[in-house]
């Protein structure tokens, strides 16, 4: 699991040959930086917690939804990433989310058997039971075909009592 945004990309995840090859900088020394976090909030600054409510779905099925739409087997990463794209918060609200996810949401749905939901490796695939239903003879599906016979016997009926009345018409008119 990657545990990170997707727009976030730590400095070892700097390709090779975007690094600098300079020597100055190597030779320097390093300094040890300190950070205080609790400088870097203001008093005013909602808590990560109280932001994902306003990226995740209310319902289960707005969730499966979302799902549905990527590609399977799907990370808990990527759906967090999904969910919050474009807005790209700070780190803390994705990792709540992620925390959400992982924790509350997608095991919720496991069990109800909607998804196969593997939590050591956070990988989300949708249960058997349920890719068999998206098929093309789902209930979905099957209506779909059904209407479009429908249509093409009602244009066929019409077109056939247009002919017919066509050739009474034309034969009324000889006589």
């Amino acid at each position: 699991m990657r545990l990170t945004p997707s727009w976030f990309r730590s400095s070892s995840d700097t390709p090779p040959e975007e690094c600098s090859d300079d020597s100055e900088a190597r030779s320097r020394p390093e300094v040890p930086i300190s950070f205080d976090p609790g400088d870097d909030f203001a008093v005013g600054d909602p808590d990560p917690d109280d932001q994902v409510d306003e990226f995740l779905p209310d319902t289960d099925a707005a969730l499966l939804t979302v799902i549905d739409e990527m590609q399977l087997p799907v990370t808990v990463d990527e759906i967090a990433d999904r969910l919050i794209e474009p807005a790209q918060p700070p780190i803390d609200t994705w990792a709540a989310v992620h925390e959400r996810l992982h924790r509350t949401r997608l095991p919720a749905l496991d069990a109800a058997g909607e998804i196969e939901f593997d939590d050591a490796q956070g990988i989300v695939e949708r249960s058997a039971s349920q890719t068999d239903e998206t098929g093309p003879f789902s209930q979905a599906g099957l209506g779909t075909i059904s209407a479009i016979v429908l249509l093409v016997v009602f244009l066929l009926v019409s077109v056939s009592m247009v002919t017919v009345l066509m050739m009474t018409l034309g034969t009324l008119s000889v006589v």
